[in-house]
């Protein structure tokens, strides 16, 4: 078990390195799209509210209700993000997650 837990250490370790990589060398193109949406108060939001504690469902809910904007628009958003790389799914069960995907961070 030991020699397991020290290869997965190892693997996290490379991949902390790998997104550090990634981060410093499309550190122009990150933040443009940080500042991007930081002026969209959708995309902001949805991004706010990705810690993985609400479904696609209720937080396409809560952020329509809240922002006063079509759920289809959230929707929209939310696969934006997704496809930008800026959000991670997680499946439980039937329902879909999101987190953010520490490309801001």
């Amino acid at each position: 078990m030991s020699k397991e837990l020290d290869t997965l250490k190892e693997i996290s370790n490379k991949l902390d390195q790998l997104i550090i990589l990634t981060k410093l060398s499309n550190r122009e193109i990150i933040e443009r799209y940080r500042t991007k949406i930081q002026g969209d108060k959708v995309s902001a939001r949805i991004l706010s509210c990705s810690d993985g504690s609400l479904s696609y469902s209720d937080m396409s809910k809560k952020i329509s209700d809240e922002l006063g904007v079509a759920e289809i628009t959230v929707k929209k958003k939310i696969a934006e993000l997704k496809e930008m790389g800026f959000l991670v799914t997680e499946r439980r069960g039937k329902q879909v997650y999101y987190n953010q995907s520490g490309l801001f961070e």
